[in-house]
């Protein structure tokens, strides 16, 4: 294939473009992110997670029942995320409590993304019998010293062990859920991509392949987009997120809130969300200029959408 002319847009601006069409105005969010845990236990090489300043705590019961009941009411498609700012699985009998209370709640898509380190077999086999929709696996290596160089505190043995016990669980008992083995693009991996594609999906797993993120500036990658071609960020766009505390940052680049629009414990997320407008009609208008000051060096509207490659037979 030709490498584009200087007149031609390249194939990463092309699906950006073709992303901004997608991109309107929202009466709540198609994907909310629940930060279960603001702790963690691992320090990865390109997560924000180390430069955290705000407090760590863990949701309270209590907070997440009232955000499922409200998204079970208004938008039961809604995919929730077990993400954000930690690890949930360093709680996870409260995590499979909070699946099991969400389903119950009319939830239709409730996902984890999780390092895996402690994903044992009894929490495993707790994640799937709570009815979990999608675990999403951050590994990033196949080589050990790959792996550990950028999931730092993670065991590779372990990690693989781990989710290849997972997926067995999941087999032998006929679960819906989907699993995904994410590997983040990385100068020092791309070599690896192809036998960490081979294995996953040889395990019958789902691998998630994606840019990565710069949170919101603080990070550099290998990103070089023209700003004419900015677009409108979609994490922005369609995304909501909740500290353990029940603050609503801005956005995923907001890891300390500083630009919270309030808190969950006190408005409902309809509200919350109503407010966060402020900042969707800038983007939508594409009145870059006029956002807050970080966004003016956020590289995140630049990652564009995961690849998922689902499992196939080999040869």
């Amino acid at each position: 294939m030709k490498s584009p002319s200087n007149n031609e847009p390249s194939p990463t601006e092309t699906d950006l473009q073709a992303i901004a069409k997608t991109l309107k105005p929202l009466s709540f969010p198609t994907r909310f992110a629940v930060e279960l845990c603001a702790d963690c236990n691992m320090a990865c090489a390109m997560c924000h997670h180390p430069q955290m300043r705000r407090p760590k705590g863990v949701m309270p019961m209590a907070l997440w029942q009232k955000c499922a009941d409200e998204i079970g009411k208004l938008k039961p498609k809604t995919e929730v995320w077990f993400s954000f700012c930690g690890e949930p699985l360093l709680e996870p009998d409260l995590l499979i409590e909070m699946l099991q209370y969400g389903k119950a709640a009319g939830l239709e898509a409730i996902n984890i993304n999780t390092n895996g380190m402690y994903l044992t077999p009894r929490v495993a086999k707790g994640l799937l019998e709570a009815g979990v929709d999608l675990i999403v696996i951050g590994i990033d290596g196949f080589e050990k010293k790959t792996y550990e160089s950028i999931r730092i505190g993670g065991v590779r043995e372990t990690l693989y062990e781990n989710v290849e016990t997972l997926l067995a669980i999941r087999d032998a008992g006929n679960y819906d859920t989907d699993v995904m083995c994410q590997f983040i693009e990385m100068d020092s991996n791309a070599h690896e991509f192809e036998d960490f594609r081979r294995h996953w999906h040889a395990h019958g797993a789902s691998v998630k392949v994606r840019k990565q993120l710069s949170w919101g500036g603080k990070f550099e990658n290998n990103l070089q987009i023209p700003t004419d071609d900015r677009i409108p960020c979609p994490w922005a766009i369609t995304m909501m997120h909740v500290f353990w505390d029940g603050r609503v940052p801005r956005c995923p680049g907001d890891t300390e809130g500083d630009e919270g629009v309030g808190n969950a414990w006190h408005d409902s997320l309809e509200d919350l969300w109503a407010r966060l407008d402020q900042y969707r009609s800038l983007h939508i208008a594409r009145d870059f200029e006029a956002l807050p000051e970080r966004c003016h060096t956020c590289k995140d509207w630049m990652t564009g959408a995961a690849n998922r490659l689902r499992p196939r037979a080999e040869g």
